[in-house]
């Protein structure tokens, strides 16, 4: 097979874990097959040990690029435009500029285990989204139900497993940790919020008083590098508790795999948890995570807020 220059590129840097992931997964693949690869805006924290090359500007990633590729992500999901632009400013603008800039030099757009929620909505906002979609030559979903957006939008493509499921034959994954039995939480405040879930917090506080011979963190998995923390830490407290900010791939796999259960909202760190043979309880999650979990026959094992009280007796038994 004929060696390319891959500029690879999605929501990068920014701090969120999943997606920094895929870029180092998706990297490491592609250099495996014998192709040159730019990341656009990862983070020194996340390519630095692994030898890849960034860059932060459009030119650059570009600048003789044989295919535009982007990994990973939900880009399938559609966001409503004001509420993306304040949660992140420029970003929006930026993408669109990179897509267009991409189809004036005539190079090819595809897209790798990209994700969304099923709901195969008649229009992708941001308007970069749709864009890179309808000029998208080819593009793999993880979800086969995200099929039938591939389809409206007219882009070639197929159901593949999410790539997050391949992180054992890229990633060194430690083995677990023993010790007393130690639970993690990956919920921030904004998504009990969202969710409508307030007696969540007191019931965290209650099982956390009952069960003193467990030991509780409660983890933010942005990058500490992009923003300071702001899982549910800061509002519950107690000596069997501690707070936990990612920071650095391989310390982060090593914590993850030393939990004996994990109950997240998240999508990218119960498919590592899995991975690792740590139980996973999925909590309060997006769409396009119960969807996965029904994929995988674990609907039974997400929890909505209708659901805490069970939560909370199972966790204190």
């Amino acid at each position: 097979m004929e060696s390319r220059h891959i500029a690879l590129v999605g929501f990068y840097g920014r701090g969120n874990f999943g997606d920094d992931c895929y870029a180092v997964l998706l990297a490491l693949a592609l250099g495996q097959a014998g192709h040159s690869v730019s990341v656009f805006r990862l983070s020194e924290a996340y390519s630095k040990p692994f030898g890849l090359a960034t860059t932060s500007t459009s030119e650059e990633l570009l600048d003789g690029a044989d295919l535009l590729l982007w990994g990973g992500g939900g880009l399938l999901v559609r966001w409503p435009d004001l509420l993306y632009r304040a949660m992140f400013p420029g970003v929006a603008g930026e993408f669109h500029k990179l897509v267009a800039r991409a189809m004036q030099k005539g190079i090819p757009l595809a897209a790798c285990s990209v994700g969304g929620d099923g709901s195969c909505p008649r229009r992708l906002t941001p308007a970069y989204k749709e864009h890179f979609a309808r000029s998208a030559a080819f593009m793999t979903v993880r979800n086969p139900q995200d099929l039938p957006t591939l389809e409206r939008f007219g882009v070639r493509g197929a159901a593949f497993p999410d790539l997050m499921w391949r992180a054992g034959e890229r990633l060194t994954l430690p083995d677990s940790v023993p010790g007393g039995m130690r639970i993690g939480f990956d919920i921030y405040p904004s998504t009990v919020l969202r969710r409508f879930a307030p007696s969540l917090l007191p019931a965290l506080k209650e099982v956390a008083n009952r069960r003193p011979d467990c030991r509780f963190f409660f983890i933010d998995s942005t990058n500490a590098g992009s923003r300071p923390y702001r899982g549910l830490g800061r509002f519950i407290r107690g000596s069997n508790v501690a707070s936990y900010q990612f920071s650095d791939l391989e310390n982060d796999l090593r914590f993850l795999a030393s939990l004996d259960l994990l109950v997240s909202s998240r999508l990218h760190t119960p498919m590592l948890a899995l991975q690792f043979g740590v139980p996973v309880i999925s909590l309060l999650a997006e769409r396009k995570t119960s969807l996965l979990f029904s994929n995988l026959g674990l609907h039974c094992l997400s929890f909505g807020r209708d659901r805490v009280s069970e939560l909370r007796c199972l966790l204190s038994s």
